[in-house]
């Protein structure tokens, strides 16, 4: 069986980070020119401690589509800043690395690393190849704590299609520190040959893993709502980001939610 590969970083990062810490299911929409994104999510558990964190899981999901119809643009480069309310920990949890995730069912991808195992979901959207229709494909998505060739720690979801044919596509970004309000940085740039045949229409991931580290219980995502006393949450800009697509001047907003706290 021969795989079609690419590695693939895009809308995925953007509804991970857009998401995380929402207090409901309702979602966002950023028109700009010709292009809409839709985006939404929750988090489990719900009420979040005042002071410190607690593991929680989001769930993810968004839609990309052009308002002329046809395929959506192709997302070019990401940059995305979370606030410090979030904490993404990594200690302890095994590594899965970007080389072995290349040219992989699910099922070998899972062989591989399932020890680094963050997230599960489906991801859909249209496959454009020259002198070809535009094709639309679907598959099951894996998510993974991982490393990129070099070094840096990363965040790496595999999706896996056997229709049109099988294809392997590995959304890869990057994390990095932020300053001041933001802790966390993802910055993806997208390779020009993923931009020509890989156009993303539609998301829907969970995100979360509990596991154990040197006698202690640890969460891959965690989080705590700061909020003062006597005030039963509290507000603050969750996330800034901008996204660039191919043909579309950048999408750039901040985003702004509310915790509720606990104890």
């Amino acid at each position: 069986m021969t795989y079609l590969t690419t590695c693939l970083a895009g809308p995925l990062a953007v509804l991970i980070t857009l998401t995380f810490l929402a207090g409901s299911a309702g979602g966002e929409t950023v028109r700009q020119g010709a292009l809409q994104v839709s985006f939404g999510g929750s988090v489990s558990p719900s009420s979040l401690p005042r002071t410190g964190t607690t593991p929680v899981a989001v769930t993810i999901r968004g839609h990309v589509r052009a308002l002329a119809g046809g395929p959506p643009p192709s997302l070019r480069r990401i940059a995305i800043e979370v606030n410090r309310v979030g904490v993404l920990d990594r200690v302890g949890l095994p590594t899965c690395p970007l080389g072995r995730l290349r040219a992989s069912s699910t099922a070998n991808a899972l062989a591989a690393c399932r020890g680094a195992l963050v997230g599960e979901g489906h991801v859909g959207g249209v496959l454009v190849l020259p002198e070809q229709e535009p094709t639309p494909f679907g598959g099951r998505v894996v998510a993974f704590n991982g490393r990129l060739p070099d070094g840096r720690p990363a965040i790496l979801a595999h999706l896996f299609t056997s229709r049109p044919a099988p294809l392997t596509f590995v959304l890869a970004f990057a994390l990095g520190h932020a300053r001041g309000t933001f802790g966390t940085r993802l910055v993806a740039t997208v390779p020009a040959r993923t931009r020509q045949t890989a156009h993303i229409t539609s998301f829907a991931l969970r995100l979360g893993r509990v596991f154990s580290f040197a006698g202690e219980r640890r969460g891959f995502l965690s989080a705590g709502c700061p909020a003062p006393e006597g005030f039963a949450g509290a507000t603050f800009p969750l996330v800034r980001a901008s996204y660039g697509f191919v043909g579309e001047k950048t999408v750039a907003d901040t985003l702004v939610r509310t915790c509720h706290a606990r104890g």
